[in-house]
């Protein structure tokens, strides 16, 4: 059975319209059309074929260069021990605290703001005894501050 390429031209002119859905359908049944008479689309247009390699091999271009040598890439960075935290990081968590809280202790919210603008890649000791004694005595001095304002504004204002 001869291939009809008056209809396979049919087929690829109505590749190209603006609906993706049509398009598509013309180009399977141009394939479909091609494997029913079993020819490629290399002998179909009468060029050499294109050798490609198998798909199932998992080739790609890229991978084909040998990969480089182990000192080309610089060195990891190694991981900080447990309980540290790059100090960007414990502000972006200590933003995502609901707002009551992050207001009641303003200082302490304050302090790691402007803390982590200045050294944002610095590592920060979550678990420790400095870090700990810092956070009491910002809730204890923003508490103590809201209640003064509160005493302020009600009698002496």
């Amino acid at each position: 059975m001869e291939l009809d390429k008056e209809r396979l031209a049919k087929l690829l002119s109505m590749t190209s319209s603006e609906h993706d859905a049509e398009a598509l359908a013309a180009i399977r049944k141009a394939n479909e059309h091609l494997r029913l008479h079993r020819k490629s689309w290399s002998e179909a247009l009468g060029v050499e074929p294109v050798v490609e390699p198998p798909r199932s091999s998992g080739y790609r271009p890229e991978m084909s260069r040998p990969p480089p040598h182990p000192s080309a890439y610089p060195p990891a960075a190694p991981e900080p021990p447990p309980g540290y935290q790059r100090l960007r990081y414990y502000r972006d968590g200590l933003r995502h605290e609901p707002f009551l809280p992050r207001l009641l202790g303003f200082p302490y919210w304050l302090l790691i703001e402007i803390v982590a603008v200045v050294f944002p890649n610095a590592y920060i000791n979550t678990r420790g005894t400095f870090i700990a004694l810092v956070f009491a005595l910002g809730m204890i001095l923003g508490i103590a501050t809201w209640i003064w304002l509160g005493y302020y504004l009600v009698f002496v204002a």
